[in-house]
């Protein structure tokens, strides 16, 4: 049996005098009758090693003889919840604690748990009996490719159709259905793949994941309290574009209806559940981003008279000829038609890009060149001119469609709701059968060796080869959304910090939730996505970056800043994450056309998803 060092016993005896605090405060926010619950961590120091979650005992001092069973394992403060899989032969009135993994050390217990186990049985038996609708017609031994009239640089959805005119007997079917297929990932393209395939009546599914949540780059931070206290910022995703604006004629983003359509299948699924609904409520964003708190060039923001802003601002070069080229590739841009089309249907669009490069995809690389030459020439421009990311002309553009979009939508009450609702995650019916599909804390590297693995060559680039892009978020917490009450109040949006007087900071992202609300708020008071700065910040410890950005913020909004800072903040560089490395995908030139097809195979029963598959990124 280990024994918990001295200083453990000192430590917890303190605590049961009131006398310091434990480390770490450990709560389950929501009645414990299902099979999986959050474990929710408030770090009240911070604690620079692993932690190990046991349920167990209320009154041992040793981690062996006090444990009925482990929750997981969180990397220091980076993780505040983690998700509970409640066993079958659990039992009601013990409590959750947390162990330093190298030190042993006891760093903080729960209050005793109350396990409603009869509810969590009643559920399981109506799980039973009412199990998600099965297809029988799904397809078998399509293969995707041209061969077969899929298109995999186009509108793949046409290759959908195809595959459902394609009957297969219903043995054959049968016997694909009980398949046993590995997920390895639990990011949003992992739980959408188990959504759909066990909604086709696959029985055989399990999600593997490394970390110790669902969600991927899905993550939402608590400054305090939970989703409805509203002290929290999307440290992910954060909106999502809605409806594009030209010649006042309005068109649906058409490529993001996917995540408004999940969410009310799984709304459905969870029979609308208040604490797993997701609910959708507008992103205020402003239609002149760049009159910011310091105008930043190359700002892709509709105008107010719902004109396409262009793509390249040069009225701040000071290279005659700089400029000239750049008003050349502003005039052959065509986002006000191009744009709608992409809204309207992206595939398409992507289709007609590779196709012809609309008119002349020679022309296409020649401007890319250009702007590449544009950018090296120190004395001409800088980075921001020409975008970021990934130096090919299709990224400019989509990036640029989303980004003048006219209207946005965002989660109400956190984004890791929509995580949530799946496996693994929190209390509901559809979810208390499949907790057993999924295995949190597991790296995978049954894949080390490509060749074994049956990668061919061109997917094993895909995989080596193919660059990432990383960014910085830090969000603050401040006593009041002082920033409401200015002078001149501010409600919602981004605003450029502007790189010659806060370089570094990027955009500042006022939140658009609980508008005029009382009691605490969060500011994400530093976005920065330009290329390099995401690792540059690596580089800088945690506290040093913080105080940077709380700087600014008392620069720009004066004293108050200072005075309402409450202390508590959350850092999030994609770079930094042992799981993730970066935070998007960031191809260059020509490995669109080379990888993306390669990813539609299947490589020895493998098949690739995920963003950096998709002809969009970021």
């Amino acid at each position: 049996m280990k024994v918990l060092p001295a200083a453990g016993m000192a430590l917890l005896a303190s605590t049961a005098q009131g006398s310091p605090s434990p480390p770490l405060k450990i709560q389950t926010r929501t009645s414990l009758d299902s099979r999986l619950s959050n474990v929710h961590l408030d770090f009240l120091t911070p604690i620079r090693e692993s932690i190990d979650l046991i349920y167990g005992s209320c009154d041992s001092l040793a981690r062996a003889s006090g444990s009925h069973h482990a929750i997981g394992q969180t990397i220091s403060s980076s993780h505040d919840r983690v998700v509970w899989v409640i066993p079958e032969d659990a039992y009601s009135g013990g409590c959750i604690s947390a162990w330093g993994s190298s030190t042993g050390l006891l760093l903080g217990r729960s209050r005793e748990q109350h396990v409603d186990l009869q509810t969590m049985d009643r559920r399981r038996h109506s799980r039973r009996r009412s199990r998600l609708p099965k297809r029988d017609d799904s397809p078998h031994n399509i293969y995707m490719d041209n061969s077969t009239g899929v298109d995999v640089w186009g509108p793949w959805f046409e290759g959908v159709e195809l595959l459902k005119n394609s009957e297969t007997v219903s043995v054959d079917a049968a016997a694909a259905k009980r398949k046993n297929i590995a997920i390895v990932g639990a990011g949003m393209s992992g739980l959408m793949a188990f959504l759909c395939l066990t909604q086709q009546g696959m029985t055989n599914v399990s999600i593997i994941e490394a970390g110790s949540r669902l969600g991927g780059r899905v993550q939402t931070v608590y400054l305090s309290g939970g989703p409805f206290d509203y002290s929290y910022q999307e440290m992910g995703p954060m909106r999502f574009p809605t409806t594009l604006t030209v010649n006042n004629e309005t068109h649906n983003v058409s490529d993001h209806q996917l995540v408004f359509q999940l969410a009310d299948e799984m709304n459905r699924i969870n029979n609308h559940d208040r604490n797993l609904s997701v609910d959708f409520i507008p992103w205020y964003d402003s239609s002149d981003r760049d009159d910011g708190w310091y105008p930043s060039e190359g700002s892709l923001r509709t105008g107010g008279n719902g004109s396409v802003r262009p793509f390249l601002q040069s009225h701040r070069l000071p290279d005659p000829s700089t400029r000239e080229l750049f008003n050349k590739v502003n005039k052959a841009l065509p986002c006000k038609d191009f744009c709608v089309e992409m809204a309207r249907n992206m595939f398409r669009a992507h289709r007609k890009w590779l196709d012809n490069g609309l008119g002349d995809i020679q022309q296409w690389s020649e401007y890319a060149f250009m702007a590449n030459y544009i950018t090296a020439r120190s004395n001409s421009t800088n980075p921001e001119f020409v975008g970021k990311g990934a130096s090919s002309f299709w990224d400019k553009l989509y990036e640029g469609m989303y980004a003048n979009a006219t209207t946005w939508r965002t989660v109400d009450g956190d984004s890791n709701k929509v995580t949530l609702q799946f496996p693994g995650a929190d209390a509901d019916p559809w979810i208390n059968s499949t907790h057993d599909y999924v295995m949190l804390a597991v790296p995978f590297s049954a894949m080390k060796n490509w060749s074994i693995s049956g990668l061919s060559t061109t997917m094993q680039d895909a995989i080596t080869r193919l660059p990432y892009a990383s960014a910085c978020k830090v969000a603050l917490e401040f006593e009041t959304r002082f920033w409401e009450h200015l002078s001149e109040p501010i409600y919602g949006t981004c605003r450029a910090a502007g790189r010659e007087m806060f370089p570094g900071i990027g955009n500042i992202c006022y939140p658009s939730y609980n508008l005029n609300g009382t009691g605490r708020g969060a500011l994400l008071a530093s976005y920065i996505s330009e290329p390099g700065w995401g690792d540059k910040w690596a580089s800088v410890s945690e506290r040093d970056h913080v105080q940077y950005v709380l700087d600014a913020m008392i620069k720009i909004h004066g004293d108050v800043a200072r005075r309402q800072y409450t202390g508590k903040f959350s850092r999030v560089c994609g770079c930094l994450d042992p799981l993730e490395g970066a935070s998007w995908a960031d191809p260059t030139v020509r490995q669109h056309q080379i990888y993306l097809p390669e990813y539609f195979k299947t490589h020895n029963n493998m098949i690739f998803v995920g963003e950096h598959t998709s002809l969009t990124h970021a």
